[in-house]
């Protein structure tokens, strides 16, 4: 089956963010987490994670984006790569990057989306791999 753009379109629902360190996985953004990512057609997109302990606590400021990070912009797919051009993001710094994720599908409903490898200043590399489903149609 292949995936194109159109396969994006819509809004999915987070079921599970893990980061690994060096091979070494670890939950965010709870177990299990919240979280949106939604893709228009127009090549519009915004994204929601959270963790729903952070949320029911009632603190005003998340003291990590493993809490609460938020973005939105632009979008684009090319081949197995979906590539995010921040231009709104709870996160000022990342105003004005862009975000490459490799995107493998699960099933119809179900896609994964993992980040490019990055090395930490100790030297550690990390990736995330987050599992979205898609929303039914109301």
């Amino acid at each position: 089956m292949a995936f194109g753009a159109e396969d994006l379109i819509g809004a999915w629902s987070l079921q599970s963010s893990t980061n690994f360190r060096d091979g070494v996985g670890s939950p965010t953004f709870g177990e299990p987490p919240a979280g949106q990512i939604q893709y228009t057609a127009d090549g519009r997109m915004g994204a929601f994670l959270m963790d729903p302990a952070w949320a029911a606590n009632g603190v005003v400021e998340a003291s990590s984006f493993t809490e609460f990070f938020s973005y939105a912009g632009r979008w684009e797919l090319t081949g197995d790569q979906v590539r995010h051009f921040i231009e709104f993001s709870s996160i000022p710094t990342k105003v004005g990057t862009d975000f490459v994720r490799t995107v493998s599908v699960i099933d119809a409903d179900t896609i994964e989306l993992t980040t490019k490898p990055e090395t930490s200043k100790s030297g550690a590399v990390y990736i995330t791999k987050l599992v979205w489903r898609r929303h039914a149609a109301i």
